[in-house]
């Protein structure tokens, strides 16, 4: 059965017949998601009346629900964040070739796609697409503000025994055909005057570089705190950065290492380096890209910082064999 679904405060409806925020994007309903595999939590939303069968197979009248592993039982009214900035980017497959690759460390690799001159592909930067290569897809956020030459940049970690890993590295080469879907995602800067605090571990600085090249090419005044964690110092394969926040007086780039090794910068876990270098984090606007730990663990530390509870934006990186 089909049910309609009214989401608040936005008073926006869409009709859902199976999953919730499946059939809200297909209705170009954007709601806020992330890995759409319930690990994130990112796309919680809170059921103010009608049924809603929820993640773990029961279906409910009031409380919190995971909207990418939960369907409506009847016709039913939510609380959840709506983002119209997503509207007018219209999600498509591309077809697209390897342009260039370069082997970071031993297991990271960042490789520039080009995509037809025909192709029309919008996205804000933050957001993450499914890469298709040989029957095997992956999500991989966008590592690139946009460019005229229509090239999107990923970055790609070797996951032991992982099925894209084990296609890509050591594999890959110019030219090779794959394919692109997407945009996804709700990763992307909201549009107001607070400083910004980007928050990443490993190959989360992906989208975070996407949003620091775009802030940066439209000379945007906010002061913006990059904090990089990494567990070795090769780890940390991104001189631009450095660049740009030699470039941008109001770009402060802080890398921290969490291993063992010899260092001459910051040391240990990175949301603990947001937390000593503010006092309160009450003003500030924070987003988090990393794993699911990294990233719960960093939220709750910011809030008992002052950070308010609609002022942190997170993107899971969950990775998949």
């Amino acid at each position: 059965m089909t049910f309609n679904v009214k989401i608040e405060p936005s008073g926006k409806f869409f009709e859902s017949e199976q999953n919730l925020l499946e059939d809200a994007i297909s209705q170009s309903i954007p709601l806020e998601h992330s890995c759409k595999t319930g690990q994130c939590g990112a796309c919680v939303v809170e059921v103010l009346s009608g049924s809603v069968e929820n993640e773990h197979g029961k279906v409910v009248t009031s409380g919190t629900v995971l909207s990418c592993q939960s369907k409506a039982r009847t016709d039913v009214v939510l609380s959840a964040s709506y983002y119209p900035e997503l509207t007018g980017i219209k999600q498509q497959t591309v077809p697209c070739k390897v342009s260039s690759f370069d082997y970071k460390t031993e297991d990271i690799i960042v490789i520039s796609f080009r995509m037809p001159p025909t192709a029309n592909f919008d996205y804000l930067p933050g957001q993450y697409v499914d890469l298709s290569f040989k029957g095997v897809k992956r999500s991989y956020s966008i590592a690139n503000a946009k460019q005229n030459n229509k090239e999107l940049e990923l970055h790609i970690r070797k996951v032991p025994n992982g099925q894209m890993s084990d296609l890509i590295f050591g594999n890959v080469v110019d030219n090779q055909l794959m394919r692109i879907e997407g945009p996804k995602g709700t990763f992307f800067v909201r549009d107001n005057p607070k400083p910004l605090i980007l928050l990443a571990g490993g190959t989360g600085i992906a989208p975070v570089k996407a949003i620091v090249e775009d802030l940066a090419n439209n000379d945007d005044p906010r002061d913006i705190y990059i904090y990089w964690g990494m567990p070795l110092a090769e780890g940390f394969y991104l001189d631009s950065l450095i660049t740009l926040s030699k470039d941008k007086s109001n770009i402060n780039y802080i890398p921290v290492l969490s291993g063992d090794e010899d260092w001459d910068g910051r040391k240990g876990l990175v949301h603990k380096a947001v937390c000593e270098d503010f006092e309160s984090l009450e003003k500030y606007d924070v987003y988090a890209c990393g794993s699911p730990i990294m990233i719960d663990t960093a939220k709750h530390a910011f809030f008992e910082k002052g950070l308010l509870q609609d002022s942190f934006y997170s993107d899971a990186f969950t990775p998949s064999k």
